[in-house]
């Protein structure tokens, strides 16, 4: 993806194998006016395949634009090592074709870190420390980085030269102006946090619907 051309942009990630996650997060990002949605991977959990197929059909069908986590990796290359896995092919096959990173605009969506060319697979991993997200800054100094993995919404961003990290709560609008570059983590489904990103105002809101479940892992 190039062009930013969606005003309202649902962004959700972390479902962890729980397909009516995907489903209420989906429906409410829909009724705020969300004409695009983005899962930032961990679509499924590597210790739930029976819930996989349910996922991935939940991701297609409401035509939801994803990218791999590493718990859809490491599905994927466990259940390849199976005979009977109980995952139908072509649902492995759409998880290990999801991209690592996507792009609107100056806007990256990954899973955990934005360095797929330099740590191919390892960017799926690992939290971002002061470090990355001054390399980030250094890279894309009027960049916007929307990730997962990290489950507890934060926005980490630079003031004077000195990195800060903020918490973003539910029911938080953050404008964006004067605070890029910055790195956003959105949240998990499975705790029932999305965010909305409005692309035409630059900002973004933390919200929160009725989760499926309280417990998920990384």
């Amino acid at each position: 993806m190039a062009k930013q051309t969606h005003h309202k942009i649902g962004i959700m990630a972390d479902s962890h194998g729980d397909p009516e996650s995907i489903d209420k997060g989906a429906a409410f990002l829909r009724n705020q006016g969300c004409t695009m949605l983005v899962h930032l991977g961990d679509i499924c959990d590597s210790n739930r395949f029976d819930t996989a197929d349910a996922c991935v059909d939940r991701v297609r069908t409401l035509e939801i634009v994803a990218v791999k986590g590493n718990n859809d990796h490491t599905l994927t290359a466990d259940a390849r090592g199976r005979r009977n896995p109980g995952i139908r092919p072509e649902k492995l096959s759409f998880l290990e074709d999801l991209p690592l990173s996507l792009t609107v605009g100056r806007v990256a969506f990954v899973h955990s870190r934005p360095f797929v060319k330099r740590l191919g697979l390892s960017a799926m991993i690992g939290t971002i420390g002061k470090r990355d997200a001054e390399t980030y800054f250094k890279e894309n100094p009027d960049g916007l980085l929307l990730r997962g993995h990290s489950h507890t919404p934060e926005i980490i961003y630079r003031i004077d030269r000195q990195v800060h990290f903020a918490p973003v709560d539910a029911g938080q609008t953050v404008e964006l102006a004067g605070k890029r570059p910055c790195i956003v983590t959105c949240g998990a489904l499975t705790f029932g946090v999305v965010m909305i990103w409005e692309s035409g105002e630059d900002r973004l809101t933390c919200c929160s619907f009725s989760p499926n479940q309280t417990s998920m892992r990384k």
